[in-house]
């Protein structure tokens, strides 16, 4: 049974507003493991503040925040949460507590996971695709993703400048990308991927990009 992956472009509340109706949906009353630590921790009560405003009203009442100094039992939670910031500090701590892994089997046993910003980008085949965002303070080497999002690499905060770098990518890693403007969102199940608004994804390879409206699905695999 495959779970779902949530991807958001990294947008404001009322951009992603239509993923997280689906991702709350999915969730219930919880427990909600709520990931800030691509913020620094001086940030993260900001951060547990703005996460119990958008989804206690979407009936997500059981919320709790991982900081980045414990362990985590992945399986304990109805879905996960992952936000935005600096995505290779996000991967340098997930990778010091060997979350990758668990990462994955949790969306292979049906769990729902929801990345917004670093939190998309990590779910994707390398964080590299934020390079030219992000800096890389931690000095991070290895930049596998979790790749769970049916084999692409996530572009957030997509500008049409970028696209050039989007198909450059792609033709590199021999991987499909998936564009995401900060109002392009997406819900990825096994090889589908879902465009759920309210502007529309983009699926790009090195020989171009396929807009994908919202409501409609593309395939992994398919032609460009």
């Amino acid at each position: 049974m495959n779970g779902r992956v949530f991807l958001a472009g990294g947008g404001g509340p009322e951009d992603s507003q239509p993923l997280d109706v689906e991702f709350a949906r999915a969730v219930g009353a919880g427990p909600l493991s709520y990931w800030p630590v691509a913020m620094e921790p001086d940030r993260h009560a900001e951060c547990q503040a703005w996460i119990h405003q958008v989804f206690e009203p979407l009936g997500v009442r059981d919320i709790r925040m991982w900081t980045g100094e414990e362990e985590l039992s992945l399986p304990d939670y109805r879905g996960i949460y992952i936000g935005g910031g600096n995505t290779y500090r996000l991967l340098s701590l997930v990778r010091r507590w060997g979350l990758l892994e668990p990462l994955r089997a949790y969306v292979a046993a049906g769990g729902v996971v929801l990345g917004g910003s670093a939190g998309a980008a990590l779910l994707g085949a390398d964080i590299n695709t934020v390079a030219h965002l992000d800096r890389n303070d931690v000095k991070l080497a290895e930049t596998g993703g979790a790749d769970v999002a049916a084999g692409h690499g996530i572009f957030v905060h997509h500008r049409d400048s970028d696209l050039p770098r989007e198909m450059v990518w792609a033709a590199t890693y021999h991987r499909p990308v998936l564009a995401l403007t900060e109002r392009a969102n997406v819900i990825v199940s096994g090889n589908a991927v879902t465009a759920v608004g309210p502007e529309p994804a983009l699926v790009v390879t090195s020989g171009g990009r396929r807009k994908l409206a919202p409501g409609t699905t593309s395939y992994a695999g398919s032609p460009a």
